[in-house]
């Protein structure tokens, strides 16, 4: 049994949570759908996948005019929620779920968040099975723009200054993030040059020597905490712990 796991952009992969699965011996399938890769069809998902992990991108949500791999990629999503398949959600994959759950996601109002910002959990987020015993609050590498509506049934676990949406679970096992875990320093490095547009837009305060030289501050504790995030959430898909 593997996890499967949804590619938008050869600048975005699993980093950090990709050597965890090697740690653990797990499985991966990627399915790089910017390259025309084909979904894996629900049954083959729910036979050979253990859980899905969605990773982030470019992308809006709501570009399937120029990313017609979208819509059927969002409809599987959202079977895989309503049975309480695991999924794990990044950035972009985090608000594919939500516009899975039928809720409108779409370009914040205020400025993009670039680099590492606080984010605070809410009384259900203290209490989650992932994020309890992880403070109030903690800091997260960002990189977005885009928003999301909270979807019917989802409950809210963590929030920022400046985008009410960083978290929310569905079910028991769907975990949507619109921060990145998984992020280790040569992903930053890599992101202000490939992303380079979005520290140019008007939209953000961000330069790159800033995100290049605030990272470092926090990389090892972010690593760590996902490192623990990513642990439990794979628990609840089934896979024994590093130790059994």
């Amino acid at each position: 049994m593997a996890i499967f796991v949804f590619q938008h952009t050869d600048a975005e992969h699993l980093a950090l949570l990709g050597k965890i699965l090697m740690q653990r011996r797990i499985p991966v399938r990627y399915f790089p759908l910017h390259r025309g890769a084909p979904l894996p069809s629900p049954d083959e998902l729910w036979r050979e996948g253990r859980g899905l992990v969605v990773l982030g991108g470019p992308m809006g949500v709501y570009e399937a005019g120029r990313h017609p791999w979208l819509k059927p990629e969002i409809k599987l999503i959202g079977e895989a929620l309503r049975r309480d398949f695991p999924v794990y959600g990044l950035c972009l994959g985090g608000q594919l779920m939500a516009g899975a759950l039928g809720a409108r996601v779409y370009p914040g109002e205020g400025k993009k968040e670039i680099g590492c910002f606080p984010v605070q959990l809410t009384a259900e987020g203290e209490r989650d099975p992932l994020l309890a015993g992880e403070g109030g609050a903690f800091t997260v590498f960002q990189w977005h723009g885009d928003t999301f509506d909270l979807p019917e049934g989802a409950s809210r676990l963590a929030s920022s200054e400046h985008y009410r949406q960083q978290a929310f679970r569905f079910g028991r096992r769907g975990y949507a993030f619109q921060f990145h875990l998984e992020v280790e320093m040569e992903d930053v490095r890599r992101w202000v040059g490939v992303f380079a547009g979005d520290l140019a837009s008007p939209r953000s305060d961000a330069e790159a020597a800033g995100v290049l030289a605030g990272a470092p501050r926090f990389m090892e504790e972010m690593n760590a905490r996902a490192e623990r995030l990513f642990g439990r959430w794979l628990c609840l898909a089934g896979f024994p712990g590093p130790s059994a």
